[in-house]
């Protein structure tokens, strides 16, 4: 599906402590199927402790960054997006990330990502695994358009997840 226009007055940021109750509003406004992309079941969201965990990341193991935007009349901030990186292992992370549907295809992914990436390049983290459900194609496209290789396993009694598996290592100089 091609991309459409970015949004103007997207902000990415670490995500802070003070995020929880709008992180809640975010996952409860997703569509359903946007949630079962996300969590793989069927949810109403987060609970007020689900997104109070995800807002304490501790920014050197755990992180976590959202896309907000500043609308309405008193410049409301609002998050449109949401990644979080979860210790997978020796210098592994895995990742989660979901973009509000009306702000789908519109590069609030692909910059969610680059700010994780760059986040794992910094703290030692030099693979990034994410868990998927086969029939989400935009988030495997999301991550292997990136750029970078990566490496894809279908599992599951009737292999309908898959882990895509991307090395973020910066490349070494000639």
């Amino acid at each position: 599906m091609a991309q459409s226009t970015p949004v103007a007055g997207i902000r990415i940021r670490p995500i802070e402590a003070a995020d929880a109750a709008e992180l809640e509003r975010f996952y409860g406004g997703l569509s359903d199927d946007s949630r079962h992309f996300r969590f793989f079941a069927v949810t109403r969201g987060l609970s007020s402790t689900q997104s109070t965990s995800f807002c304490s990341t501790d920014h050197a193991h755990r992180e976590g960054f959202v896309a907000t935007l500043g609308d309405g009349p008193s410049d409301v901030t609002r998050i449109v997006g949401h990644l979080c990186l979860e210790p997978a292992g020796d210098h592994r992370a895995e990742i989660a990330i979901a973009v509000a549907d009306e702000f789908q295809r519109r590069a609030i992914g692909r910059r969610l990502m680059t700010a994780a990436i760059s986040w794992a390049r910094s703290t030692g983290v030099d693979t990034l695994t994410a868990t998927m459900l086969t029939s989400n194609p935009g988030i495997h496209g999301l991550i292997t358009s990136l750029g970078l290789p990566s490496g894809i396993r279908a599992f599951g009694i009737d292999m309908s997840m898959m882990e895509i598996t991307v090395p973020v290592v910066p490349a070494i100089a000639a």
